[in-house]
């Protein structure tokens, strides 16, 4: 059955903005989610978007919240884009615990949190689909970023693991993982972009609406 609605995270800007903004024009209702509540409802004002709700990944009430909404607001969560992230930089020996923490909370557990809260109602219609948008970082290591690469490389894991916990129900999960994309988080490196965020957009959407269902547990490379 194909999706009717969906939830992106990060849903305010760069990745997220542009996924949302697909997904509407295939004529799925989605809510964006982030902290920046007036990029948000920009997206919806726009039309890009039917829904925001404010709130942080990391939060368990907030993640409640986010779903509270989404259903009284457009109905069962069909699909979950786990887009959030953040960047910390800084070598290991000059990086504070809590920003690790602060990090592994947001790109790793956010993911977790927001795919906990959506599978029993998934699982229990079984139909549903997960795309987490990981990155280039979840496969090599980067100077100075050991908290980001860390957390993507976690969620390969984790995307991997709600594959194989769903196949029984008729649920999908699988991961993009890009490059270089001209975002305000790139902006925080020296790297070079090499790819827009429709782009990007452009394989979520794949993932998310036309990738068979044997494509469960993949990892979508987008490098530019």
């Amino acid at each position: 059955m194909r999706p009717a609605t969906a939830i992106v995270t990060g849903g305010g800007r760069g990745i997220g903005e542009a996924v949302a903004r697909a997904l509407t024009a295939r004529g799925l209702a989605v809510t964006v989610f982030a902290r920046t509540g007036a990029e948000l409802a920009q997206v919806v004002a726009r039309g890009e978007a039917a829904l925001a709700v404010t709130g942080d990944v990391s939060s368990e009430a907030d993640v409640a919240r986010l779903l509270h909404e989404h259903e009284r607001r457009l109905g069962p969560c069909d699909l979950l884009v786990n887009n959030a992230g953040v960047l910390v930089r800084g070598a290991v020996d000059a990086l504070a615990p809590a920003e690790w923490r602060r990090s592994l909370e947001v790109n790793l557990t956010g993911p977790f949190l927001c795919a906990r809260v959506v599978l029993p109602g998934m699982k229990a219609r079984r139909t549903g689909r997960i795309v987490n948008v990981a990155s280039i970082s979840a496969t090599l290591g980067t100077a100075e970023a050991s908290a980001y690469n860390a957390a993507k490389w976690g969620l390969l894991g984790l995307t991997r693991c709600l594959a194989e916990e769903l196949r029984p129900f008729g649920v999908q999960a699988m991961a993009v993982s890009p490059g270089s994309v001209d975002t305000a988080m790139l902006r925080q490196t020296t790297f070079a972009p090499q790819m827009l965020p429709d782009d990007v957009a452009k394989v979520v959407v794949f993932a998310a609406l036309d990738a068979p269902d044997a494509s469960t547990g993949a990892n979508l490379e987008v490098y530019g």
